[in-house]
């Protein structure tokens, strides 16, 4: 037999894997409070989610061996030296009865109290999951006491800290991310509702205090953030900020009298794509003025398929998915009002998109379409606006319905055309510019067409009566590039592009009394 060795005044250990008592040492466990209380943590596995129950004892939380066997595999035993016996795998673990002393394969760890008994159940404190069962384990194990997690596997479950401080114009909350993950924030009923890409949040939000543009703020499982609006609320604007794996995300929070309201989105949108430093844009809070509703016009849909490529990819469902992004991404960028001209895959009449933009009294216009050529070897991306110069012999069959323009590197487009005499002639300058600015913007992201910028009077833009533009994000005719369009980095790129655009056209229209100057872009007009 092997001769026991003294390792800790008070307990002795035999081969690593029994704790007895010293001699004189009282055997008894502690006596059991009357009443304990019962509260629940949550165990987060890629399979969803269980509660844990936890028992309170004298202040102190407990959980059961029999729901640790169940949640991690473990089998029990009570040793008659005066230990638990835990084996987890090829580990043992043995837990003193009398002292907050557990042997981990033989290296000693301390627990807050030794374990209880409950009836027939022992309770162990919790934190014997952290300093215990979590070391070495596999998969992994992790502890979030904030928030009373156990996040068991590879799971996106970044640590949210808030603050909030009140600024000259309304309230500004800080929320600090960690790791960064990509969020959405949209405006509805009441509420902005600040969505994580995460598999659950492991948030504090103790920092942000209520006052009259913020009433309250929870979190709502698995990875949303609530915050109840005030009465005088009006608008908000959100801002980013990356340091390393660190998100710093900025809401500014403005009564009604400081800008314009933000109208509730008319659906959830997706996560919002994230941004670059390069792509920060004009400061916080900026005096409103100018651009406060922006329509995006995923082209065709419902019937009309748009373009077709190699591997069957539908025009109307890639461009539909970047325009929800890019709604999302402006609403949480700037703050300000972003519809869609549809929602789903719906058909909606040319005509119908410009005048829904009119009645909206939008102050800009963004069609998104994706190329096709019979060549399918053409790529990249292009832009499009309204102008009187020609294109081939666009403004000659500028009155026919249905006409073909032809596309760079062979074939022609399908396209339906109006005669000029219409409302978007009185903004060409505007549109100009922005089909620069966006044409600059993606030239940094993505590969362009040799004719970056293009102009013809296509009809769904004619008729709109703000600065508009129509983008072809790339040829889907082509394999590889109806590759990239299918991917979501590909997609993030474009639509962080187009967010940075119009954060910049913004920013240059709203500059009070300044001469908007154009803006340079490496590919001449062909006008």
């Amino acid at each position: 037999m092997t001769r026991p060795r003294r390792w800790l005044p008070g307990l002795l250990l035999a081969g690593a894997t029994l704790l007895v008592p010293a001699a004189g040492a009282r055997t008894t466990t502690q006596a059991q409070p009357p009443a304990p209380a019962r509260r629940v943590w949550t165990v987060l596995t890629t399979g969803g989610s269980q509660p844990l129950p936890v028992t309170v004892v004298n202040g102190r939380e407990y959980v059961s061996a029999a729901d640790l066997s169940g949640l991690f595999g473990l089998v029990v035993k009570e040793d008659r030296a005066g230990g638990l016996v835990i084996s987890m795998g090829t580990r043992t673990i043995v837990v003193s009865l009398t002292q907050g002393l557990a042997s981990v394969d033989g290296r000693v760890v301390s627990l807050p109290a030794p374990p209880t008994r409950q009836g027939a159940t022992w309770l162990l404190p919790v934190e014997v999951i952290e300093r215990a069962l979590a070391p070495g384990a596999s998969p992994r194990i992790d502890v979030r006491r904030r928030s009373s997690l156990v996040i068991l596997g590879s799971l996106s479950v970044p640590a949210v800290t808030a603050r909030s401080e009140a600024v000259p114009n309304g309230t500004r909350l800080t929320f600090t991310v960690t790791p960064a993950v990509q969020q959405t924030i949209v405006n509805e009923n009441g509420r902005l509702v600040v969505r994580f890409a995460a598999d659950a949040l492991d948030a504090d939000l103790s920092g942000l205090a209520p006052g009259p543009l913020l009433t309250s703020a929870r979190v709502l499982p698995p990875s949303t953030v609530e915050l109840a609006l005030g009465t005088p609320f009006g608008s908000y604007r959100a801002a980013e900020q990356r340091e390393g794996a660190t998100l710093r995300l900025t809401i500014d929070l403005l009564a009604a009298t400081q800008g314009p309201a933000v109208t509730s989105p008319e659906q959830t949108a997706p996560a919002a794509p994230a941004e670059s430093q390069a792509d920060a844009g004009p400061p916080l809070l900026p005096e409103a003025t100018g651009l406060r509703t922006i329509v995006i016009d995923p082209g065709h849909g419902g019937s009309e398929n748009g373009a077709r490529g190699p591997s069957g990819t539908l025009e109307k469902h890639v461009v539909l998915s970047m325009a929800r992004q890019l709604k999302a991404a402006i609403e949480a960028r700037l703050g300000i009002r972003v519809l869609l001209t549809r929602s789903g895959d719906e058909t909606v009449p040319l005509d119908s998109r410009a005048a829904f933009a009119n009645n909206n009294k939008a102050d800009l216009f963004i069609s998104i379409h994706a190329n096709a050529s019979v060549r399918s070897s053409v790529t990249g991306a292009e832009v499009f606006y309204v102008t009187l110069g020609e294109y081939g012999n666009a403004r000659a069959s500028a009155a026919e319905p249905g006409a073909l323009l032809p596309t760079f590197g062979g074939g022609e487009r399908s396209v339906d055309l109006i005669l000029w005499e219409m409302a978007q002639a009185q903004h060409l300058n505007e549109s100009a510019r922005l089909a620069r600015i966006v044409e600059g913007e993606m030239r940094q992201r993505v590969p362009m067409s040799p004719r970056a910028i293009q102009q013809a009077p296509f009809r769904v833009l004619v008729g709109a009566n703000m600065p508009a533009v129509l983008v072809e994000t790339g040829f889907i005719t082509n394999p590889t590039e109806e590759k990239r369009l299918n991917t979501p980095e590909y997609q993030a790129q474009l639509v962080n592009a187009m967010l940075a655009a119009v954060v910049r056209f913004k920013a240059t229209s709203e500059r009070v009394g300044a001469p908007l100057a154009p803006v340079q872009s490496s590919q001449q007009d062909p006008r």
